[in-house]
Parts: structure tokens; C-alpha cells; sequence
């Protein structure tokens, strides 16, 4: 299935001042309102998480530096369902504590979540940071029984660039190519993601990224062939900027053609940071039932995610 793409841009011809301001803008929070406030409801959302549920916190999955996750487990008895939390960040900042207000609602409802820290760029690169969220997703399948979970109901989630790792692990090609089971992952949902990289290679975000032409068809989904293992929801703040709603669709689109039940959601009034603190963590929100619902929380019964 064919879709839209930014052409490659030669790397010795710069972009025009007009056409680089416009591309910079898409990836810049300018348009979020309250966006101080906004960080420390997240700061705080967070606390009560780190500090009210059970948690192994810091558990190391590989070894290297940043490669631990927060574990949150449902006090029911397993082997429980578990959900692995990839943060955002633009593959460079943020890490695992921050997001674990994600874990809440969905360990209430039963499930174990994985929030995952993974080494950042400049020390590593793209490449490894992919290797490292694949050893996560191996540990979490390998150390299941030890840790109440369910090997066959695993599930990704993750925001903006982690988003794009969800991506990255729901591939089929990319699984076989580990020495994982095809279809490891049982779903995936993809929040704000990035699966074309080369507008970010474009922007000011390369100035830290570097990311060359070569990593940007290696790690772009809607470059390369591509075939996800499982359901997938692809998801995007319906107040974003026009890249992520565009990448979105034509995830979802890509997603669809490969054959993989997909639900394409945009959630209604919400920018890059709701869509994660006020959409997926609050259980009274569609996307939230959405993918408890892909997961068989709270008597939703499991079903694929188009049905």
C-alpha cells in the first residue's frame, strides 16, 4: 500500500529559512496551553503513582546503562496481563518515572505495566535504542512466570518516540530477526507517533539527533516494508500539529493494508501531552477502554482491535 512520503532531502542542500521555520514548528510544544502547569500536574501524577502502588522500581532488563523498568503488578493473582510503557522524548530525554502515572488505571483493572528506560541519544543510537526496547519486551516474556505475568498477553504502548518503538516492535520482520516468536506482542497502541523520520531529520530536533539518511530509512515503518505482528491502535491528540496527525493516519493506513486488525483513533481536544496524562491514564476515557478492551481488562473480553 503505497502512501504519501517527504521525498529525501540531499544532505548538502539546507533547507530555505521559510521552509525550515515550518517544519521546526511541528515539533515544538508552542501551541500547548499551560504547558508549566500541564508538566507539573504530570510531575505530580506521577508521585502518586511511584509512591501508591507496588512496584519494582529500576529493575534492569539488559545490561548498559538505562536499561531498568519500573514494574507495577495488580495485587489479584496472576499471571496477570502486562502492558510495557515506552516514554517519549524524542529519543533523547525523559525517562521511566515520569510516565508511571500511566500505570494506575490499568493496574486497578488487573493488569501488570512495564514502564520502560532505555539508553538516550547522544550516547547510543537509534539502532540501539530499538535493540534495547526489544530486550525489555524478551525479559518481560522470558521472566513471566517469576514475575506473575502472562508470556501470551503481552501488549506495547508508548508516546510520541515511543510511539515509534511500539511501532518498531509490533514488526514482524524485526521480531524473526531477534530470535522472538512472531506475534511476541499480543497488541499494540502507538500514541503520537513517528514513522516517518525524515521531517525530523529536516528539523532543529537533528541538531541533538543527528540522525543520517541511512537511519532514517532504516527506522521509518512507512519506508520499508513493514507488517505488524498483532492489533494495533494508532492514536494522536486531535490538537496536535499536522505531522502527527498526518503520520498517524497513514500509520494507520500502512497498518490496515498489512492486514492487522487497526483501530485509527484522534482523541478530541487533546495536545501532545493529554493524550497520554488526561486520555490513556484516565479510565473514563475511550482511548484509555480502548486499549483495556484490546487487553480483556475489566470484563471487556479480548477482542482485536477494529472489532
Amino acid at each position: 500500500m503505497m502512501h504519501r512520503m517527504h521525498p529525501m532531502h540531499p544532505p548538502d542542500q539546507p533547507l530555505s529559512r521559510a521552509d525550515r521555520d515550518r517544519l521546526d514548528a511541528q515539533f515544538r510544544l508552542d501551541r500547548v496551553a499551560d504547558l508549566d502547569g500541564l508538566m507539573q500536574r504530570r510531575q505530580a501524577a506521577a508521585r502518586v503513582a511511584l509512591d501508591g502502588l507496588q512496584c519494582d522500581r529500576a529493575l534492569p532488563y539488559a545490561a548498559g546503562a538505562g536499561c531498568t523498568l519500573n514494574l507495577f503488578r495488580p495485587s489479584t493473582p496472576g499471571p496477570a496481563p502486562a502492558l510495557m510503557f515506552i516514554h517519549g522524548g524524542f529519543w533523547r530525554s525523559l525517562d521511566a518515572d515520569l510516565f508511571s502515572f500511566v500505570a494506575p488505571g490499568f493496574v486497578e483493572a488487573g493488569a501488570a505495566v512495564a514502564v520502560i528506560d532505555y539508553p538516550l541519544i547522544p550516547s547510543v543510537r537509534l539502532a540501539d535504542i530499538v535493540d534495547a526496547c526489544f530486550a525489555a519486551l524478551a525479559f518481560l516474556r522470558r521472566e513471566a512466570p517469576a514475575l506473575g505475568l502472562d508470556p501470551a498477553r503481552l501488549y506495547a504502548c508508548g508516546n510520541s518516540a515511543g510511539g515509534h518503538l511500539v511501532a518498531e516492535l509490533l514488526d514482524e520482520t524485526s521480531q524473526r530477526q531477534r530470535g522472538l516468536p512472531t506475534g511476541v506482542l499480543a497488541g499494540g497502541c502507538a500514541i503520537s507517533g513517528l514513522f516517518d523520520l525524515e521531517p525530523v531529520r529536516l528539523s532543529f530536533q537533528n541538531d541533538a539527533l543527528a540522525l543520517t539518511p541511512a537511519e532514517v530509512e532504516r527506522h521509518s515503518p512507512l519506508r520499508r516494508p513493514y507488517r505488524p505482528c498483532a492489533p494495533v491502535i494508532a492514536t494522536v491528540g486531535g490538537d496536535e500539529m499536522e505531522e502527527f496527525l498526518d503520520q498517524n493516519r497513514r500509520f494507520a493506513g500502512l497498518c490496515a493494508g498489512a492486514g492487522a486488525p487497526t483501530l485509527h483513533r484522534e482523541e478530541a481536544g487533546m495536545n501532545h501531552i493529554t493524550v497520554v496524562l488526561d486520555a490513556l491514564a484516565h479510565p473514563g476515557h475511550g482511548l484509555h477502554q480502548a486499549l483495556a478492551s484490546l487487553m480483556g481488562l475489566s470484563g471487556t473480553g479480548r477482542r482485536a482491535a477494529g472489532g
